[in-house]
């Protein structure tokens, strides 16, 4: 079971952030007391049970607190809300959704509340009547009970708690069928991913690494069959042993309260854990001394050192049928590192992650770890109103949703807006139809943003003022590159012709790509292509039909992109306005199957030469 996104209602600041990402690689950014590590905590708690108090309930209002009485009284605080939500959405491979009978996406959620405690439970489709849902919780006495009200007879012996519960189970799928939250269950619990927590400013943080690691591989050892028949076995002869205390209360209570009967039915329940872990540092004269008294450089590699480690704690015999599911998280893990440590920390990041079965959250305001992702995976939490607010890139986020991420995280965090816009590839490109058409097609092609891959677009407008500020960019240790239509090579009226780019001192082999079947961008697209997406966009008038294919082909002996401009603003009220409509229609509407080879190419290329680009000594 692998968790895909988590939502938190009343738990400290946050309260109400929805569907915020967890990735293979997802980074947290924003201001001090922005809610990362509440958001984390927040997760720990969902996948741990970790304990909560009334203190970590939110405040009612804007958090702050009332004016003094005029005696001169303490300050009161506002109100609480209730109780504390966290959700996640979780993805269950074939065999879990087969044994729990669930989909392959389900919701699960931990409640915590004040004067009731804390419950885990998971949105399943149940019986309407809440009576019939939870069956595997209620006595035998309540099943008799219950088959009375509903005219259930038994299957079997009277005394045998199947021959009721089983009736009533084939009465309660019988019934209208709702979705409702309702109790997880421990073999849900057990089946949830195991965290790893690593605070990078813990006071202990050695120790507690060792102690997280460590519960998260014996929680995976106790998960064994062989290991879980132990536990049951276990527990079995511990509630055996209860017995003789057991008839000594019932008997107590049915005498003094003159009862004809009690049952007492004890629940034993033995979970191993680990309580604390020790760690000594031995010098070279064979002296023990705790890492708490070795100082704070030493803790902090030995720290790191733990975290290098917990990918190899973490990987599981070959032999095992499948890997637990397991979520690492670094809460400001660069704190007092250097540069270099830093980067190892991005490595380990890179190398847990690509495990199928793990997801690493990191929290932090170092730019080496934001930039060492891909920036659909950085969730910037933000705080607006008194309220923390996630902002997060989704697959369907535009070009300048992107820009404005990457804007927004620079501004907040101090950085100047350069810093974070990848800019280590400057691609000139002829016109607005390409910067508006090339983002969508490149994320089709390469699955991410193309910022993420360092390059930034321009439009060179096809002057001669772009070739002198591409020459400046250049001059200045910028890698640049120009990808211009296939007819500007020749065409005496364009700026970006061979003689011109040889002139700005711009190599046509290694800094020029050309498109165009034979002429432009619009060429390489077939005329099915464009039939296709011309009659999903752009409904023709009734009086003429369907655009065929055929139309389209007819266009391509002349100026292909202005006549089929002209071709479907004339035959449909809804045509596209200018070049710019055309090509941003066929890039949303075309998969990624059916971009042409030669765009998908150069996308290649410049993901290939963006790799190697960046500053450079003058």
């Amino acid at each position: 079971m692998q968790i895909c996104s988590v939502s938190v209602e009343g738990f400290r600041c946050l309260a109400n952030i929805a569907d915020v990402p967890v990735l293979p690689q997802t980074v947290l950014t924003g201001q001090n007391e922005g809610g990362k590590s509440a958001l984390l905590d927040a997760l720990n708690f969902l996948l741990h049970g970790t304990a909560l108090s009334e203190r970590d309930l939110t405040y009612v209002g804007d958090g702050g607190r009332q004016e003094p009485v005029p005696d001169g009284e303490r300050v009161a605080p506002h109100a609480r809300v209730s109780q504390t939500a966290v959700t996640g959405e979780f993805t269950l491979n074939a065999d879990e959704q087969q044994h729990f009978v669930l989909p392959e996406r389900v919701q699960i959620r931990r409640r915590f509340r004040p004067e009731a405690g804390t419950f885990l439970e998971i949105r399943r489709r149940v019986c309407q009547n809440p009576e019939l849902r939870d069956l595997d919780s209620v006595k035998l006495a309540g099943l008799k009970e219950l088959a009375a009200v509903h005219g259930v007879e038994p299957v079997g012996q009277a005394n045998a708690r199947n021959s009721w519960e089983q009736p009533l189970r084939e009465l309660a799928q019988q019934m209208e069928q709702v979705d409702a939250w309702v109790a997880a269950g421990s073999e849900v619990a057990a089946a949830m991913p195991s965290m790893v927590y690593f605070k990078g400013d813990a006071v202990q943080a050695p120790e507690a690494v060792v102690q997280s690691l460590l519960n998260s591989r014996l929680r995976e050892y106790t998960r064994a069959d062989e290991v879980v028949k132990r536990v049951a076995d276990l527990e079995d002869y511990l509630a055996d042993s209860l017995t003789t205390d057991i008839d000594s209360i019932r008997e107590h209570i049915a005498r003094r309260c003159a009862l004809p009967s009690v049952e007492l039915d004890p629940q034993v329940q033995v979970r191993p854990a680990l309580v604390g872990v020790e760690l000594n540092i031995v010098d070279s004269q064979g002296r023990r001394f705790p890492l708490s008294s070795a100082g704070t450089g030493r803790s902090r590699r030995i720290s790191l050192a733990l975290w290098e480690s917990s990918n190899d704690l973490g990987q599981h015999d070959a032999t095992q049928a499948s890997e637990s599911d397991v979520v690492f998280v670094y809460d400001e893990p660069d704190t007092h590192l250097d540069y270099s440590h830093q980067r190892r920390i991005m490595a380990l990041i890179q190398l847990q992650s690509s495990r199928p079965n793990a997801r690493v959250i990191v929290a932090t305001h170092s730019l080496n770890l934001i930039d060492g992702v891909d920036i659909s995976s950085v969730v910037h939490l933000r705080t607006h109103e008194g309220r923390v607010r996630a902002e997060v890139l989704s697959e369907d986020s535009a070009d300048k949703d992107v820009r404005r991420h990457l804007s927004t995280i620079a501004t907040t965090l101090g950085f100047r807006n350069s810093v974070l816009l990848h800019e280590r590839f400057f691609v000139a490109v002829e016109g607005v139809s390409e910067t508006s058409a090339f983002p969508i097609l490149f994320r089709k092609h390469a699955g991410f943003p193309i910022q993420s891959a360092g390059i930034c677009l321009w439009s060179g407008g096809s002057n001669e003022g772009a070739l002198r500020f591409a020459r400046f960019l250049k001059d200045h240790g910028r890698d640049v590159a120009f990808v211009v239509d296939k007819d500007s090579r020749t065409n005496q009226k364009r700026a970006f012709r061979d003689d011109k780019l040889k002139e700005h001192g711009f190599d046509l082999e290694k800094e020029c790509l050309y498109l165009g079947s034979p002429n432009e961008l619009e060429d390489l697209f077939t005329n099915d292509d464009w039939a296709e997406t011309a009659n999903a966009l752009w409904r023709p008038n009734a009086e003429r039909g369907p655009w065929q294919s055929q139309e389209i082909a007819e266009l391509r002996a002349g100026k292909f992109s202005s006549q089929l401009l002209d071709l479907l603003k004339g035959g449909s009220p809804e045509g596209p306005k200018n070049k710019e409509d055309l090509m941003v229609g066929i890039a949303a509407h075309l998969t990624r199957n059916r971009i042409p080879a030669a765009l998908s190419t150069v996308f290649d290329a410049l993901v290939s030469r963006a790799q190697d680009a960046g500053p450079h000594l003058w």
